[in-house]
This record gives structure tokens, C-alpha cells and sequence, in this order.
């Protein structure tokens, strides 16, 4: 060899021996059943710090690549010696060929079985319609829909059973009919520490009713005196009336009034929750505001407010907004700007001015302008290219106040969950994960429960979770099933929406060099599952979760479309076949054959 190539050679060797040296060392922190792949996560994090883009650049030159070296670092780089003609020191048996065996291991283990034709799952989120649409759960079984996801933040216990029935008597009913044996798993989200709107006050005005003609009617809740707590999730809205004698509603009653156009309008009542208080039914769409007289069979009615279910408020460019800490100081303030209470007022310890605030998945972005004793005052700055409502149970994210140290990642109303999940789910998602104690706890909640065997979820969607990605999945690796989550939802806000791309490569790089399996998730096919037709960049976020072991898909209108076309993507013969179909018909060069 010349020179440069002594030179090169050396570079190479000094390089290899130092991540060796520096993985044998850090390895004995992270005494686990999985070395090999501890040891090729710990070589993989000291190879980026250790190779330079020069020696990248000098090996390209030679016709050599690091590209695609994660999974298999140290025999990668045993590799490129070899050619130079030098026996390195052995490092690591892990081969391309074993690493990739590794990870469908685990990714069998994890999130269960693959499809023929496909090596990619296909995750859904069930909606609680599907209880009375059997045959729709059916059809997206046979689509091919390998994994049902039931998010916690919603519904109940009692509506999570119905949902998983449902899937398993689909299941049954296919087998019946001869279409296979594979049996769907659940995933159950944990809730976590989110932060969402949970009471929101504005200035008074009128509200429009809107019933469509294709559709149902409205549902609402109409009460003599302040409204109790319904949980109901037809209900559209609330109605809070005065009246000057005693009065009790029954069912069957009219409550009839003339809206704001003179339009003559019925509630009928068709369910009562207390004398003063009922469900009732609205046919034809109205415009209300405080001060509309209902005729009741023997009385007269006074509106003294009427509010959407959820409420929701305009807001836009330099609206102010107030964060009350709480209930009681949300009542007794000034009606000088939107004012809320949040579902977790302690994430707001560390919050100070300048701090931004997203709001509704950063569709809202506010700063904050000031921090008091009683609440957190921001002004919003941008609501894109139109302006925005504001309604209860949006969430929110505060990436620059470290809500990590303040919030666990377990709640409350989580742990009251786990009996459930571990009675009746597969797979357990752990939203905003931000260290590996958080791993650690969790299977430990899990043993106590008397289902270790669950497959826990770390959902990575937090700038803490980034800064600690690889210990938590060294975490991980002591756990019989473990899968990590891309949620990009919540982790775009957190980093920035122009550094998303790298992050998310970033994350998969970690996965594959720890040998875990990573679900892609978030706004996957959105506007297919959503509108019924996809925009051109979702099929090239398609194929770079295709890397992924699995893909999520959230609920939607054209969710059978959207699960059958991401099927068909993901199957590599098919995608192999068409590629070569379209090279051929759109790629021929003219005067070239």
C-alpha cells in the first residue's frame, strides 16, 4: 500500500481499538442478559463520537461505506480491516446477517407475528364506533390490521372491554370462515402526565347549533340551575336556564323557543338526570345566546348561558390567554382574556417568561408574557394562516420549562388503569417517558400485577427522553419484551418541527444499533384515513417508516382505505413488482436503447 493508504490503515486501527476499549469499559455499568447488544449500542454511541468525516471520506475514496453500519458496528469496522489486510482484534460475532435476526426476534416477541409479504405490522386506533360496526372491524382485520391500539386518554374501562371483545369476535368469525388463524394483539396507551385544556372561559356570545341534514340530531344537556358533571359523549352542548317557579322536566316535554334569525325552534326533552336537569334533543339548527325565553308546557324559561361540548373559543395573532391554577381563582377572575385551568397545573412550576407554549399539536403558538401566584399569562403569537378555536381538552406543550422533574410519568389515574391493561392487554404504551427509571418502574408495577410478560412501549416524545434514548434502551434490554415508540406528535413540538427529520433517523439509528423494534407513529396516512385521499408526502413517510417494524395509523373516516393501502406498500414483492413497472414505463430514456 502507499502512503496514504499506511495512513488510512492506521487511522482505522486506531479507531477500532479505541471503541473497543471504551465499550469493554462502559459495558460493566450495564450488566444485562442482552450483551451483545448493549455492547453494540455502547460501540455504535462511541463510533459517531470517534470516526471522523474525514476518514469517512478517506474510505468512500477506496470504494468502502460505513453506511448502514448500526445494527453491526465493530464487525463492520473488523471488516474493512480484514481488507486492508489486517487481522483485528475480535470484538463482536455480530454479524449484518445475526443483527438482523436479532431485531425480528424481538420484534416477533414484541409486537407478534408478520403478515406474508410483509415484515412491517400495521397498528390501528380503535374509535369507540367500532363496537357497533362489527363488520367494519372485520374488514380491517382482513386488510390487515395486526395490532388494535385503544388510547386510554379516552373512554372507559367498560367501553375498552366492548372494544376488545369486538376484536376478538371478529377474529372468530374470519377463523369460521376459513381466513386464517392470526390473532390480532392489543396495545393499550397509557394516559400519562399530558397536559390538556380542562375548563375554558370567555366572553359570552351567540352560539350556532348546527344539525346537518345527513346527520343525527344534536344532543345536549339542558339544566334549571348550574349543570352537573354528565358523562356523555354525544352531548353537543350545554344549556344553564333560570326559571321563577319550581319546575321538573320529564321526558316527552317540548321546551320551545325562537332563535336569534326568528326561527321557531324545539328541544325535546328524551332523558332525565334529575328533575331540573335532562338530555335533550335539537332537530333543526338554531343560533343561542343568554337571555332566550323556552315555553315550557306550563312555564317560561330564562337562558342565563349556553356553551358548546367541548367548549371552544376563537382565538388569533395577539389574543391573551390566562392559565389559572385554579378552579376557584378561574371563577373570581376578570373577564379580560381567555381564561382555562389545565388538567396538570404543577407542569407549570418551572415555567418563565419567554417560555413558549404550544397549544392543540402547536396549531396555537403562544409566549409566555407572565407568572404569578394564581396564574400564567401568554399572548399568542401565531395561529398559522387563519385564525383558531381553542376548545377543552386540547393539549399543550411547554418545551423550554423542564416539566420532567416536576411530572412523573406515571399518574395517578394511570396506575388506577394497570389491572385492566394487565388482565386484558398485550402491549402497554408508557407515554412521555423521560429516564430509564421510568422503564424500570413500570415493570416492576407489571410483575406486581402478575404480568411481566407484557410488552412495554417506551413512546419517546419528550426532549428528556432524547438526552437519555440510550439508556433507557439499555433499560430495555432487560426486559423480556421492550419496543420504543417514534411519537412525533408531541416530540415535534418539543424539537422543533425543521429538526424532526433528523431526529427521527437519529432515533431509529439507536434503535437498530440496541437491536429493538420501533412502531412509526403519527399523522401516517392522515389524510387518507381522514378526507379518503392521501397527500403525495405521506406515501414518502410511508416508505421511510418502512424501516420501522411497525406503523401506526390513527382513526378516521376512510380507515379501511387507509390500512389497505399502507398494506399494500409495505408487502415487498408487490412494492418490488411495481417498482420494476414503473422504471420501465415512466424511466426509459429516449436515444439511449
Amino acid at each position: 500500500m502507499d502512503g496514504f493508504d499506511n495512513q488510512l490503515k492506521e487511522t482505522l486501527i486506531r479507531t477500532y481499538e479505541t471503541i473497543i476499549e471504551r465499550t469493554m469499559n462502559k459495558s460493566k455499568q450495564f450488566p444485562l442478559a442482552y450483551e451483545e447488544s448493549r455492547d453494540n449500542l455502547l460501540a455504535y454511541l462511541y463510533a459517531k463520537e470517534t470516526i471522523s468525516e474525514s476518514l469517512v471520506r478517506a474510505l468512500e475514496e477506496k470504494g468502502l461505506s460505513l453506511f448502514g453500519y448500526e445494527s453491526h458496528v465493530l464487525s463492520r469496522l473488523s471488516l474493512l480491516l480484514q481488507w486492508m489486510h489486517v487481522s483485528p482484534t475480535l470484538g463482536s460475532n455480530i454479524t449484518c446477517r445475526k443483527a438482523h435476526q436479532l431485531l425480528e426476534e424481538r420484534a416477533t416477541i414484541a409486537l407478534g407475528n408478520a403478515r406474508d409479504g410483509r415484515c412491517t405490522r400495521i397498528m390501528v386506533t380503535l374509535d369507540e364506533q367500532i363496537v357497533h360496526e362489527p363488520e367494519k372491524m372485520e374488514e380491517l382485520l382482513r386488510r390487515g390490521m395486526d395490532i388494535a391500539r385503544i388510547n386510554c386518554a379516552y373512554y372507559t374501562p367498560a367501553v375498552w372491554a366492548k372494544m376488545i371483545d369486538c376484536v376478538r369476535q371478529a377474529e372468530e368469525r374470519l377463523r369460521q370462515h376459513g381466513h386464517g388463524e392470526k390473532r390480532c394483539r392489543i396495545y393499550m396507551d397509557l394516559p400519562g402526565p399530558k397536559i390538556r385544556v380542562k375548563r375554558l372561559v370567555g366572553e359570552e356570545r351567540p352560539l350556532k347549533l348546527a344539525v346537518k341534514k345527513t346527520e343525527a340530531p344534536l344532543i345536549g344537556l339542558f339544566s334549571i340551575g348550574k349543570p352537573p358533571q354528565v358523562d356523555d359523549r354525544r352531548l353537543a352542548f350545554v344549556i344553564e336556564a333560570t326559571a321563577k317557579e319550581e319546575i321538573v322536566l320529564t321526558v316527552g316535554d317540548n321546551l320551545s323557543f325562537q332563535d336569534m334569525r326568528g326561527r321557531r325552534r324545539v328541544l325535546q326533552v328524551v332523558e332525565t338526570i334529575s328533575p331540573t336537569c335532562a338530555k335533550v334533543m335539537l332537530k333543526k339548527t338554531a343560533y343561542l345566546q343568554a337571555r332566550t325565553v323556552f315555553t315550557h308546557p306550563c312555564h317560561r324559561l330564562f337562558v342565563r348561558s349556553v356553551m358548546p361540548i367541548p367548549m371552544k373559543i376563537p382565538v388569533q395573532q395577539g389574543t391573551s390567554l390566562k392559565i389559572y391554577f385554579k378552579e376557584t381563582h378561574l371563577d373570581a377572575a376578570p373577564a379580560d382574556a381567555v381564561k382555562m385551568t389545565t388538567t396538570l397545573p404543577k407542569a407549570f412550576r418551572n415555567v418563565r417568561v419567554g417560555h413558549r407554549l404550544y397549544i392543540d399539536d402547536g396549531k396555537i403558538f403562544a409566549i409566555i408574557q407572565q407568572v404569578t401566584d394564581e396564574y400564567v399569562e401568554a399572548k399568542v403569537v401565531s395561529t398559522g394562516k387563519k385564525p383558531r378555536t381553542l376548545k377543552e381538552g386540547a393539549g399543550l406543550n411547554l418545551p423550554d420549562s423542564l416539566i420532567h422533574l416536576n411530572v412523573s410519568s406515571l399518574t395517578d389515574q394511570d396506575l388506577s388503569y394497570l389491572p385492566f391493561i394487565c388482565q386484558h392487554a398485550d402491549m402497554i404504551g408508557l407515554s412521555f417517558v423521560h429516564t430509564p427509571k421510568d422503564v424500570a418502574e413500570i415493570h416492576r408495577l407489571l410483575i406486581e400485577h402478575g404480568a411481566p410478560h407484557l410488552t412495554v412501549v417506551a413512546k419517546i416524545e419528550t426532549r428528556a427522553a432524547l438526552h437519555n434514548l440510550a439508556r433507557i434502551l439499555l433499560e430495555g434490554l432487560k426486559l423480556p419484551s421492550f419496543a420504543v415508540m417514534i411519537a412525533r406528535g408531541d416530540l415535534a413540538i418539543e424539537v422543533g418541527f425543521e429538526h424532526m427529520s433528523i431526529v427521527q433517523q437519529e432515533i431509529l439509528a439507536l434503535c437498530r444499533a440496541a437491536h429493538i423494534p420501533v412502531i412509526w407513529a403519527t399523522q401516517v396516512l392522515e389524510s387518507l384515513a381522514k378526507k379518503g385521499m392521501p397527500a403525495r408526502a405521506e406515501i414518502s413517510d410511508v416508505s421511510l417508516g418502512q424501516t420501522a417494524q411497525c406503523i401506526m395509523l390513527n382513526k378516521g373516516t376512510y380507515i379501511l382505505e387507509a390500512v389497505e393501502m399502507l398494506s399494500h406498500i409495505l408487502e415487498k414483492e408487490e412494492a418490488y413488482e411495481k417498482r420494476q413497472q414503473t422504471i420501465a414505463r415512466y424511466m426509459s430514456q429516449q436515444g439511449m436503447t
